[in-house]
Order: structure tokens, then sequence, then C-alpha cells
């Protein structure tokens, strides 16, 4: 590197910039997102401008309908007219597929009604509504779209930090978070120089930490834990040191959490099973049920690590909700 001459701070600038960095938290009036996990919100604080967070699960668990669920959550606690977004890079889904989850969560049309276009007469009203509300949120895709009739490259985190410049100097946005679905999806095209795969994906985490600290948004990582270190316990809570293929990711997120469908965990678990005992008189038993997902705060700086939240998982309309409710809401969601 060159010209660090910019990297370098004397006292007396550390002592103005921190004083100065106190003060904008003070008026912000943002200080940690909420993340819209139901249970969490007072307990999870690392969702901050300039951290890296990760959400840690196996395949299938719902990573990627959490990841949505979070950056809607983070988008409406942005400013929209002081030009703030959010922006979602997907490199496993179009961005129509990323628009059905969102139109299904402001309609209450499930997805797999919008996905097959079968949506009634009735419904109408309140689809062109979702589709008004959704051009409304600051909330923007980076991905490749179904009409698409030409060869579209993965994205690398090269093409990220510059997909950002591009928001932040011509759009004049400004970008407040990012979310990255997933880890083992960006391409490693610009980290190639790295001998194997797993220094390859630390070479990924290392531009994701660049990245954060450049741009200082509040950064989500998703990533897919081993196989090999699910399968051999009982309680199938993934944990930090779970991730696949790079110790970096456990270093350089400064916080995460992890999910877990213990339904999907039939080979060890049968329906109905205790999880969770009831604890005290206003506790809640928590059992295996197609609905139930447990989240658990797995890293946090300066914050309390471990806590698990038992929620429901309603996929069909892009939610996560209080635990047991999910049979209620979808009575209610059939019913409007």
């Amino acid at each position: 590197m060159k010209n660090v001459e910019y990297a370098l701070f004397d006292p007396p600038q550390i002592s103005t910039k921190t004083s100065q960095s106190i003060e904008r938290a003070q008026t912000s009036g943002v200080k940690s997102y909420d993340i819209g996990i139901p249970g969490l919100g007072d307990k999870y604080v690392m969702a901050r401008s300039g951290k890296i967070n990760g959400i840690v699960a196996d395949t299938s668990q719902g990573k990627t309908t959490v990841s949505n669920i979070i950056a809607r959550a983070l988008a409406k606690q942005i400013n929209i007219e002081n030009d703030e977004i959010g922006l979602f890079v997907t490199w496993e889904d179009t961005i129509e597929d990323f628009g059905l989850s969102d139109f299904a969560n402001i309609s209450r049309i499930p997805i797999a009604s919008l996905y097959h276009g079968d949506v009634k007469e009735y419904q109408l009203k309140k689809l062109l509504q979702a589709s008004v509300e959704r051009a409304k949120f600051p909330l923007w895709i980076m991905g490749q779209s179904e009409e698409s009739t030409h060869l579209q490259p993965q994205f690398t985190m090269t093409d990220v930090c510059h997909a950002v410049d591009y928001l932040i100097n011509t759009q004049k946005k400004k970008v407040k978070f990012v979310m990255l679905d997933y880890l083992q999806s960006i391409d490693r095209a610009d980290v190639r120089h790295e001998p194997d795969g797993r220094l390859q994906f630390a070479g990924v985490m290392n531009k994701i930490k660049e990245f954060t600290m450049s741009f200082h948004p509040c950064v989500w990582v998703g990533s897919q834990v081993s196989r090999a270190k699910v399968e051999k316990v009982k309680w199938r809570q993934p944990q930090i040191h779970w991730a696949m293929e790079t110790a970096n990711f456990e270093h350089r997120c400064d916080g995460a959490i992890s999910l877990w469908l213990p339904w999907k965990s039939l080979d060890v678990w049968k329906p109905d099973e205790c999880l969770q005992e009831k604890n005290g008189i206003d506790g809640t038993a928590v059992f295996v049920r197609p609905e139930t997902m447990l989240i658990e705060i797995i890293k946090q700086k300066k914050a309390p690590t471990g806590h698990v939240q038992a929620v429901d998982f309603v996929p069909e309309y892009s939610m996560l909700a209080a635990y047991d409710t999910a049979d209620k809401i979808r009575k209610e969601m059939e019913a409007q």
C-alpha cells in the first residue's frame, strides 16, 4: 500500500473524531437497528453502522427468507426523505423472486399463489397496493432479472464495492445497510490469487471487512454451516465456528445469529418432542412443530450471547411471528 498517510491519526485527531462519533450517536436517532425478530429487539445490539453481522444456518433452514425479513425491518427504520436506502445483494434468487416475498408480506397473498399467478379477482386490489408500496420502499436489490437473455457473470465483492460507490457518488444515496446473500455464493474471481478455496473465502471476508470500513453501512452476510458438524449432534443450533470454509467468518463478524428448524431434524427429533421446558409462571414450553424456529445470538461484541429465541416461521408470508401464533396468523390472513 502506498500513501498510507490517510490512515495515520495523531492524538488530537483521535480525540476530536471520537467526540464527533459520540455526538453522531446521540443525534442520529438510530443507535442499533431492531432486526425484526420477535423477542430479540433489545437483546441483539450489533446491527449498527460499520459492523458486520452473520446469519448462520444449514441448508434449507430459512436463511434467505430471514435475511429478507431483517432487510425489510431495517428499511422501515431509515429516513427516506434523507435519501437513505438499503441494498440487498442476491446471488441465489432473481430480483422477481425476491420481490415476490415483499409482495406476499405486504398483500398477505401467499408466495405460492403469486409465483403461479394464481391471484383471484378480489385480491387484485391488494396486489396493486403491494406494487405501489414496494415501489416506494427504500430497499434496492443487486441481482439478476428473469428477463435477462444474455450472460450475466456472478458478482464479486469488488463488484459490490463499485455498485455501492455508484449509489453514493452518482445516485447520491446514503447506503445505510447491505445484506449479502450469501458467503458461499459470492464469486471469488477477485481472490483467485489465493492457492486454495479456504483461503479464497477468507479473502472474500477480508474484502467484506474492507467494504464495511470504507462505506460504513450495517452489513449482513449469510453463511452455510458444515453438514459434518451438524450431523454429529442432536442439538443442531449452529454455532459461529460451524461456518463453512473459513474461520475468518468467525473473526470478521462483530455479531451473528444462527437459525435452526428442528422439524428438519426428524432423524433425531420426534414431532411434538419438547425442545425447551417451561421456565417460570410466564414461561412457554417449546416443541418440535413445522413452524418452530430457534434463533440464537452466537456472537456480539460488548453484549451477552447465548440467548435462544423460539419464534414461528411463516414463509408463505415471509414472516417471523411470536412462538405458537402461526395458525392464528394464517387464519387472519385467509379472512382478509
